[in-house]
């Protein structure tokens, strides 16, 4: 998201090019002046330099009469039909006073027509300029803040995700903490210290915007030695996070829901438990899969919070990475998920 400094500082650039840009306009003719003629005297003489800046002068403060005053006062606040008045009049003052200045700096000949269009021409000009910039600056400025519009709502939304996930996560911990309590006392003192370590990183960590990859590999293994510990031998888990070691970055906690839910649904009334994960990153490309056994006899029952986890990791995918590819299917007993996503 566009930072508020960096809006002013592009502001300032742009206010500065324009202010050199108008200054080489109005100072042009003083730059280019000519020589003098020599003897014999040419018939065609030089205007004198001071009546160009003059004109140009005129033009810059009609450029902006329209862009600051006419446009955003008139045309936007009193209709069309003020506006086009008002222009109208200011129009036909700045020709006024451009024939004037021209006649001071050339002869003034009312039967030619290059004196008199060279004249209006470069008024309808600028009034043309001046028009275009501001349709197509205020169509900026609107696309920018529509922007900047989508991009708070999908913090917003990412965050409300985020708040959704860590809730339902801590849940399922806090019940493998009662069970450990119940049939395994002498884990409870390690198993409190993977959950200290798990809140640590969800409470300090995965406020950012995006992690170093293995941090979200930690992390997984944290939760993954926690189940292991509550399981103990009743659950085969081969975890396999070769190659993740780089210096990639990832959106926090958007792997987890997949491990979790394969240790919910994947561990209960099965005959020989499994569950396989693996994790690796080519180059700027992350390859995830995680699988598990499932009941082929026995629908397991599900209550309304089944699946808040994948839902919301789901939508964080479609909103932050939305080139990715997930595949999600159920064949030969196994519950399998395939996610690729080129990390940012």
């Amino acid at each position: 998201m566009t930072s508020p400094l960096s809006l002013r500082l592009s502001g300032t650039w742009r206010m500065l090019l324009q202010s050199i840009f108008w200054i080489a306009f109005v100072a042009w003719p003083l730059l280019i002046r000519p020589e003098p003629p020599k003897p014999p005297a040419s018939v065609h003489v030089p205007p004198d330099p001071k009546y160009m800046v003059a004109l140009n002068l005129l033009s810059v403060l009609f450029f902006y009469l329209n862009t600051r005053v006419l446009i955003p006062k008139l045309l936007e606040k009193k209709g069309v039909g003020v506006y086009l008045a008002a222009v109208a009049g200011v129009v036909l003052l700045t020709i006024a006073l451009s024939l004037g200045i021209r006649t001071q700096a050339v002869p003034a000949d009312w039967t030619n027509v290059r004196f008199v269009m060279g004249t209006i021409f470069p008024v309808m000009f600028i009034y043309a300029l001046s028009t275009t910039y501001k349709v197509l600056n205020d169509f900026h400025h609107r696309r920018q803040q529509e922007k900047e519009r989508e991009n708070e709502r999908l913090k917003s939304e990412l965050s409300f995700l985020r708040s959704q996930i860590s809730p339902h996560f801590l849940f399922n911990i806090l019940n493998s903490i009662v069970s450990l309590a119940r049939f395994k006392p002498e884990s409870v003192e390690p198993a409190t210290i993977q959950l200290a370590e798990l809140l640590r990183y969800m409470l300090y960590e995965s406020d950012e915007d995006r992690v170093p990859i293995r941090q979200e590999v930690a992390y997984l293994k944290s939760y993954v030695d926690l189940q292991i510990l509550r399981l103990g031998k009743k659950v085969h888990v081969g975890f396999d996070t070769g190659g993740a070691d780089g210096n990639q970055y990832i959106e926090p906690m958007l792997l987890i829901p997949f491990v979790e839910n394969a240790f919910k649904h994947g561990i209960g009334l099965i005959q020989q438990p499994m569950i396989v994960i693996h994790l690796s990153v080519q180059e700027d490309t992350l390859f995830f899969s995680v699988r598990n056994k499932v009941s082929s006899h026995v629908d397991e029952p599900k209550d309304h919070r089944s699946g808040i986890g994948l839902k919301n990791v789901q939508r964080r995918l479609n909103m932050l990475y939305p080139e990715h590819h997930l595949e999600v299917q159920e064949a030969d007993g196994w519950f399998d998920v395939q996610l690729t996503l080129v990390l940012k």
